[in-house]
């Protein structure tokens, strides 16, 4: 019967109506999507010890690259350490083990290096003192840990990059943000992401799309709309990674952009390091007005929705980046035996 019937319906109507019930589905699941979210983002003003960690490390970010700028500001990040004050408190009030918390000993450890590099040139730390409560002060100022804060880069170490073992590259590869005062030509980028091609994708349908940018003014005027290269020089080259929903079947696929785009992400990371090219991945989760503004900046069509930017250019002799310290596997993982 059911066979009878889709002979007698024209095969246009049942596209149709399939697509209708795809829309229903797609903003019944949508809807269903934002309020998990919204259950669950790290709010201002939670105090679940999740949430607070997560504030935690991304202040302790804004510090550590506050401290890798070659042209160094003393007095820098007092927003920062005025939001990192309370919710270092805060988080040692939730957790009775706050010895071990590696987010929070981290914190202390940037907030270590922040404090010793002003004592040493004779800045006044007043403003800082003041924010801080006498547990976390002293804490700062006895900490031996160095997970935290910057570190120095040196292009000698990257020379034989395309010789080292993957454990060995991925351990080797940090994120730059000042290049050396040398261009970077399309055809340089374009060699990694040949590598990178080899990355999987969804059935093999291969949705992500690479948008090169070595247009000086082009970059000048896309960086402030990322708003988070703010501080540093301007890239010699700016690589702009989408997604393009054409490569989707259904609203089920609506997300997998991102897992294909950020997996292509990481193989390009990887690849440029190999081409002992020097890079930092940008964020594009942009408000509406910003993305909009990237698209009709670069021409984006209106199919691709943006995954990532990567600031790519040639090492320096020398610079200093963050430290950025990672979970050990064990604190992430889940075994279901």
């Amino acid at each position: 019967m059911k066979e009878t019937i889709k002979k007698l319906i024209p095969e246009s109507l049942i596209a149709r109506l399939r697509g209708l019930e795809a829309d229903m589905k797609l903003h019944h699941e949508t809807a269903h999507q934002m309020r998990r979210f919204r259950r669950n983002y790290a709010r201002r003003g939670s105090m679940r010890q999740e949430h607070l960690e997560t504030r935690i490390i991304f202040f302790t970010h804004q510090i550590e690259k506050g401290l890798s700028h070659t042209d160094f500001r003393y007095g820098f990040g007092k927003g920062v350490l005025a939001q990192m004050a309370p919710l270092m408190a805060a988080l040692r009030a939730v957790d009775s083990d706050i010895a071990h918390n590696d987010v929070y000993q981290t914190a202390i450890s940037s907030l270590h290096e922040y404090r010793v590099r002003h004592e040493a040139a004779h800045v006044d730390l007043t403003y800082m003192r003041d924010l801080f409560d006498a547990a976390t002060w002293n804490a700062i100022a006895a900490t031996e840990n160095t997970t935290g804060g910057a570190m120095v880069i040196r292009s000698s170490d990257k020379r034989h990059n395309d010789s080292l073992t993957f454990t060995q590259l991925m351990e080797k590869r940090h994120s730059v943000r000042e290049f050396a005062d040398e261009s970077v030509s399309a055809s340089e980028i374009t060699k990694a992401v040949d590598i990178a091609m080899r990355t999987p994708s969804v059935c093999n349908r291969q949705p992500t799309r690479v948008h090169i940018i070595t247009n000086p003014q082009l970059i000048r005027h896309a960086m402030p709309l990322q708003g988070g290269f703010r501080g540093y020089p301007m890239p010699p080259a700016l690589v702009l990674i989408t997604a393009d929903n054409q490569a989707f079947m259904n609203q089920d696929e609506r997300n997998e952009g991102y897992t294909d785009g950020g997996l292509f992400g990481m193989s390009l990371l990887l690849a440029l390091e190999e081409q002992g090219l020097a890079a930092c991945p940008l964020n594009t989760m942009l408000p509406m007005k910003r993305d909009e503004a990237t698209r009709k900046l670069l021409g984006v069509p209106d199919s691709e929705f943006l995954v990532m930017y990567i600031a790519v250019g040639h090492f320096r002799d020398e610079v200093m980046t963050c430290k950025s310290q990672r979970f050990a596997a064990d604190s992430i993982v889940t075994v279901h035996a």
